[in-house]
């Protein structure tokens, strides 16, 4: 009797997280966000030419810029931000610093949940040592 209830316990518990699987993957579905950058920016580490560019969330923490041929450039880690009025365009948000555009937050059309990069710690240790003197840029996205 003991292996039965068992049984019948496990197979509802694999149902359950099965279930939940499906709905986080419906949740956080695949966004792509084509752009033409008209100028030099960061990303992580790496520093990318004015250009056509596709920003791809490939899962809820993840982004990867791709370039205008779909190759895959470089991964960063996300995390969620949220806002009262949601962009009625995708919008990429960069914050100037020391003269270098660095991409920080990026968001979907019509969602109020956008994705903030985490950024390296090199780079936000050098904006607390400023002076607070950070601009921000959003460029829409063209359709």
């Amino acid at each position: 009797m003991k292996s039965l209830v068992g049984r019948v316990l496990t197979s509802f518990l694999l149902s359950i997280l099965a279930m939940a699987t499906i709905a986080q993957g419906q949740r956080t579905g695949q966004m792509i966000i084509k752009a033409n950058i008209p100028f030099d920016f960061a990303l992580g580490d790496r520093y990318f030419p004015a250009g056509h560019y596709s920003l791809v969330r490939s899962e809820p923490w993840q982004l990867e810029l791709r370039d205008s041929k779909g190759r895959l450039l470089v991964n960063v880690l996300t995390q969620s931000v949220e806002t009262l009025v949601s962009p009625v365009r995708p919008t990429l948000q960069f914050e100037s610093e020391g003269g270098r555009n660095v991409l920080t937050q990026v968001w979907p059309e019509n969602e109020s949940i956008g994705q903030q990069i985490l950024q390296p710690k090199w780079r936000t240790d050098a904006v607390r040592k400023r002076s607070g003197h950070v601009q921000t840029a959003k460029v829409g996205n063209p359709r």
